[in-house]
């Protein structure tokens, strides 16, 4: 990569802290040379109004994104237009944390590694979702790294899961959740489905409380495109992707359509970044439950 020229922030302004982290690393960087961007809206809520720019002028001129938060502060920032085209380097200042790369503790370290070169970095899957919301010109289209939920928070939903043009499983559940690898420590773990290394391209299909014992999480392959299709009319059924919220009134028949987006994100991972160590330290994997 480049030498390091520019570093855009994307930080979680609610974290007591994040006003002090940002300064600290701010001169650092300035005292190597390196400009430190702030998007506008995180720069009035830091107290730097007059040194924000928009996001897009940031991720375009930024070499590197330092993200400061936490998975959601993360997933926020990989919503922003172009973002796919710089790496992102994610340090966790809150508590739980799979998709960042290292500890609050681990800032300075990281950085120095990053502007050093001595980093790898990882491509994560996204998904592609598009609502036909009959009606409406022109479908919703939306990109998610974690996840596409769909669910109606008042009652039970009846859908028709196709993969690839075949019908795969009739749900009859509060919801299905539509994730990627990055997204099966999220919501869908919640939900019993299950854990996929990240490297790999698949697409889960994990049920919200099934209303049917034979329903069970699956996975599919990375390249398979997932068709929902509603057996029955809905005035306010929810779309959340990473989290974000989209209410659409569905007729019956109207169709969601998932598949693997063509873009990905780069995420800067140190060389001693370890994903089955955040696992098991995270989730206390194998731990046996002591008594009290």
């Amino acid at each position: 990569m480049q030498a390091i020229k520019n570093i855009g922030f994307f930080v979680n302004t609610t974290k007591a802290n994040a006003a002090g982290i940002v300064e600290g690393v701010s001169a650092w960087l300035e005292e190597r040379g390196i400009v430190p961007l702030l998007p506008e809206e995180q720069a009035v809520e830091l107290g730097h109004p007059k040194t924000g720019i928009s996001k897009t002028e940031m991720v375009a001129q930024a070499d590197v994104l330092l993200v400061l938060g936490g998975d959601g502060t993360l997933l926020s920032a990989a919503h922003t237009p172009q973002v796919e085209n710089v790496p992102i380097l994610a340090i966790n200042i809150g508590t739980l944390g799979f998709l960042t790369d290292a500890s609050l503790d681990e800032l300075y370290p990281t950085l120095k590694a990053t502007l050093a070169g001595d980093y790898r970095i990882e491509h994560r899957m996204m998904l592609e979702v598009v609502v036909d919301r009959q009606g409406f010109p022109q479908p919703f289209r939306a990109f998610a790294l974690n996840d596409v939920v769909i669910r109606h928070y008042t009652r039970l939903i009846e859908l028709d899961a196709y993969i690839d043009g075949e019908l795969f499983i009739p749900y009859n559940a509060d919801g299905l959740i539509i994730a990627t690898p990055s997204g099966s420590t999220g919501y869908s773990l919640s939900c019993a489905g299950t854990i996929v290394a990240p490297q790999l391209e698949a697409i889960l299909l994990t049920p919200i409380a099934p209303h049917s014992l034979t329903v069970r999480p699956f996975i599919a392959d990375g390249a398979a495109e997932i068709t929902v299709k509603m057996r029955a009319a809905y005035q306010s059924v929810d779309v959340f992707v990473d989290g974000q919220r989209e209410t659409h009134s569905l007729t019956a028949g109207a169709v969601i359509k998932v598949e693997k987006a063509e873009r990905t994100i780069q995420l800067i991972r140190s060389q001693h970044h370890s994903y089955y160590r955040t696992l098991r330290e995270k989730l206390m994997l194998g731990e046996r439950i002591k008594n009290t």
